[in-house]
């Protein structure tokens, strides 16, 4: 499969875990960025280990433990560790949109070291669909700028997620991405829990069973997404494209909040920019 078909399978997977997310960080007594993200990816690694099995990959599955590739992924999995709580806090505020734009530029991030570590490509056409993303990111959340404290968690976790992204690249070149989810992430989760371990256990003491059922959907759609992304990389992605790709799944949030919550404010402007955005993905996806 083209790598372009698994990135738009990624964006698709990512709006699903982002609104459910989003519900789960907004409710009236809601799990702090710290839990939700500490749950979130320790499912999503408990349901990569079988899936390793399911695919007959036991034989590989102790293949990241090798100098190469443990220190890159310890490095990427404390990185990622402290991002997931930025990211999550950053939707803990009135209105994510501003948000949106600050995390977007994980982009400009990934596309520069991209080039740089693996030495990507550099044509006109690849900028001009990335610019194309982030133009309409920018245009369809602009209006909505209510600049909160919390807000600026998704500049860092942005930057960050920028430099985890291009770790992951290097490290799927020679481990398979469904081993590399069900160790990495597991670690990453580890990582959050030990930052405040406190925290964490207190808030899972008092919740009900129901109350995870929010935490499985969304580590469901994300690890379909970072499956999605990281075989991107596999066969043949660039980490700059599949980067700006994956963020224009905020126009997917734009359609299920018009047909589904009847948001209908500033409908027009939205299409526009929607249109935009799909115009930068066919062209990133032609190339």
């Amino acid at each position: 499969m083209h790598w372009f078909a698994f990135s738009l399978i990624s964006i698709f997977a990512l709006a699903v875990a982002e609104l459910t997310q989003q519900h789960l960080l907004n409710l009236k007594n809601p799990l702090s960025p710290r839990t939700s993200g500490v749950l979130t990816f320790l499912t999503q690694s408990i349901f990569a280990f079988p899936i390793i099995f399911l695919m007959g990959l036991s034989g590989q599955i102790l293949s990241p433990f090798h100098l190469a590739v443990v220190i890159p992924i310890i490095t990427v999995a404390f990185v990622a560790s402290v991002a997931m709580i930025f990211y999550f806090k950053s939707f803990q505020v009135k209105n994510i949109s501003f948000s949106t734009i600050l995390i977007s530029l994980s982009v400009v991030v990934s596309t520069t070291l991209g080039i740089i570590v693996f030495g990507e490509g550099t044509n006109f056409l690849k900028f001009l669909g990335i610019v194309l993303i982030m133009l309409a990111i920018v245009s369809v959340n602009i209006k909505n700028l209510n600049i909160e404290k919390n807000h600026y968690f998704g500049l860092i976790a942005g930057i960050m997620f920028g430099v985890s992204y291009t770790i992951d690249k290097f490290i799927v070149r020679s481990v398979h991405p469904i081993i590399y989810i069900a160790w990495t992430f597991a670690l990453i989760a580890l990582f959050g829990f030990l930052l405040n371990p406190k925290e964490v256990i207190s808030e899972i003491k008092v919740r009900k069973l129901n109350d995870y059922r929010p935490i499985v959907i969304s580590a469901i759609g994300y690890l379909i997404f970072n499956f999605a992304t990281l075989t991107a990389y596999t066969v043949g992605g660039e980490v700059g494209k599949v980067d700006a790709i994956n963020n224009s799944q905020i126009f997917l949030i734009i359609l299920f909040e018009y047909f589904i919550l009847r948001h209908t404010a500033g409908v027009k402007r939205k299409i526009i920019t929607a249109l935009i955005a799909v115009t930068g993905v066919m062209i990133l996806g032609l190339l």
